[in-house]
């Protein structure tokens, strides 16, 4: 039985297929591309911007509407910046009725 190594014995080597290196070379890049996304995104939508406590406690003094939009709009981990504007969008709701 002949082996394959009996083959290229004497021959040079095939050179490589050029572009199924850069097929996968590419594939690689986006897919670590892609993983830092979603890590990104999960960091972000696990993370609690302020304790639970406080904010159930802001939830009963404003509505969870206000506080909720505190959040959108405060920086992370602000909780005098969400209490402030919690406050302010409360009190606004409350004038105009």
């Amino acid at each position: 039985m002949v082996s394959q190594l009996d083959v290229y014995r004497g021959q040079a080597l095939p050179g490589a297929d050029w572009g199924t290196v850069f097929g996968w070379g590419t594939a690689i890049i986006c897919l670590a591309a892609v993983a830092a996304a979603a890590r990104q995104v999960v960091i972000a939508t696990l993370s609690n911007p302020i304790p639970y406590e406080k904010r159930l406690e802001l939830e009963g003094k404003y509505g969870h509407w206000a506080v909720e939009t505190a959040i959108g709009v405060c920086p992370h981990d602000d909780i005098r910046c969400i209490e402030r504007e919690a406050k302010r969008l409360y009190e606004s709701r409350v004038l105009r009725r």
